[in-house]
Parts: C-alpha cells; sequence; structure tokens
C-alpha cells in the first residue's frame, strides 16, 4: 500500500460557469493549517474575494445582455441546406418584428432521418422562435439537423433584417 502525502490548501473559491470558469486559490500559509487564526483569516479572505467575483459578474451579465433584434414583416425562405444526411430548408414567418413561425419546407426522406427529425424539428422550431434567433441548441443524436435546419434559418433571418 503506497503513503498517501497530506497536503491542503486553505481555501478555494470556484464562481459559478457564468463568470467563465474563474477560480482562485489560495496558497497555504506557513503557519499550521489546523490554526484557528489561520482558518478564520482565510475564510474571511474566501468571502471576500467571492463578493469581489460576485459583483464583477453582475457587471458582465449587465453588459452582454443579448441584443434584441426586430425583422421586417413577411415570409423569408433559407437557402437549402446540405447535409450528410440530405437537404434542408426553412421558411420563417415574421410579425410585428418578430418570428412568428419557421416551416420546414425541405428534409431528407429517408426513413432514418424521419424518424430523428420528427421529435428533433418541433424542438428546433420551438426554441427558435423561443431564441428568436438562429441561437438554438443541439438535440443529441440530431446534429445533422441541427447543420441542415439552422443554416437556412440563419439564411432566412438575414434575409428579414
Amino acid at each position: 500500500m503506497s503513503k498517501i502525502k497530506k497536503t491542503a490548501l486553505t481555501g478555494v473559491v470556484g464562481a459559478s460557469a457564468l463568470t467563465a470558469g474563474y477560480y482562485t486559490f489560495v496558497k497555504p500559509s506557513s503557519q499550521s493549517l489546523t490554526s484557528n487564526s489561520t482558518s478564520q483569516n482565510t475564510k474571511k479572505d474566501i468571502k471576500k474575494e467571492s463578493e469581489e467575483t460576485k459583483g464583477t459578474s453582475k457587471n458582465t451579465s449587465s453588459s452582454s445582455g443579448k441584443e434584441t433584434v426586430t425583422y421586417k414583416d413577411g415570409t423569408y425562405t433559407g437557402a437549402v441546406t446540405k447535409t450528410n444526411v440530405g437537404n434542408f430548408q426553412v421558411s420563417v414567418a415574421v410579425q410585428g418584428g418578430k418570428i412568428a413561425n419557421v416551416n420546414v419546407l425541405l428534409q431528407p426522406d429517408e426513413e432514418f432521418s424521419q424518424n430523428i427529425n420528427k421529435t428533433a424539428l418541433p424542438k428546433y422550431v420551438e426554441e427558435a422562435i423561443e431564441a428568436q434567433s438562429s441561437d438554438i441548441a443541439l438535440v443529441s443524436g440530431a446534429s445533422e439537423t441541427f447543420k441542415g435546419f439552422k443554416g437556412s434559418l440563419q439564411d432566412a433571418l438575414n434575409k428579414a433584417k
């Protein structure tokens, strides 16, 4: 059995993923790690750094808020987007400057793709309307559908600007 070397950090402060993975590591002091004064000082330092990080994330989130895009009313058809499984094409209906609906005009007709698309495409349509952009999440197992749908959608939205 090997020996386990005992070491410790006096504190680790981590912020959420919203702060881009910012972590601060506090080096152990030369005093004993079990000392109460060191432990208390470290806790104060950690709390102080944590509050500074929170303040930074508030400023960052407010300055990086999404810009609302207003589209011209009408129906816009995106370009046919080729993927490894076939071609996709969508049209976007814009009413009141916002995406009102997305229609899939062209998709692969092969059975395997159809089974994937009947689940993935409604989700992509819903997300596009909710996001009011082509900034949508990938459905696991439907990456080719994602590429085709998003490519044609972005082309249609570019025409609507």
